[in-house]
């Protein structure tokens, strides 16, 4: 079954054991030098990454946190950029989105006065470029997708060790 994309893919984890019991050992494996990546556990949350030496600006990030749904403990991991890179991304939203209204504004204003209102062409700019951004955060998932595919078969093949039972669905 093929999902559309998301700016931010999510996983669920269906437990039948207490969630701190996965994240402790996600804690201990994460201390071994060994491993490949990186993070730390701090009361029912957990952040991996990959580790400074291999990281790029395209490298994700896997939050994990456990709470209890209906009764059931899941934990819910979503991936993300480094917090650095969302910064940036949401900076350059917020620009060319006041960019456009900036043009759209003057470009009325030239209306009233009768001028021809080529700052009109603002708006739709500013759209073209917003969707390219957006369009560019799929591009850096598929680049950096060997890098996800690590982190969720860690915690997957970690999970599955502990909880056989455990029941994995795409969020």
């Amino acid at each position: 079954m093929r999902t559309k994309p998301r700016m931010r893919p999510e996983f669920n984890i269906a437990l039948t054991v207490a969630g701190e019991t996965v994240l402790d050992e996600v804690s201990q494996r994460l201390r071994n030098p060994e491993l490949n990546l990186t993070g730390q556990v701090i009361r029912g949350h957990a952040v991996i990454m990959i580790p400074k030496v291999r990281r790029s600006i395209l490298s994700p990030t896997l939050d994990l946190e456990t709470v209890a749904d209906d009764g059931v403990e899941v934990m819910k991991g979503r991936f993300h950029p480094h917090p650095n890179v969302w910064t940036g991304f949401m900076a350059l939203f917020g620009i060319l989105g006041l960019l456009g209204v900036a043009g759209l504004m003057y470009g009325f204003a030239q209306m009233t006065v009768h001028e021809t209102p080529w700052a009109l062409w603002a708006g739709p700019a500013a759209a073209a470029l917003i969707a390219f951004v957006y369009g560019a955060a799929f591009i850096g998932q598929g680049l950096s997708a060997e890098e996800m595919h690590e982190m969720r078969s860690f915690v997957e093949g970690l999970v599955h060790e502990i909880d056989p039972d455990a029941s994995i669905s795409r969020g």
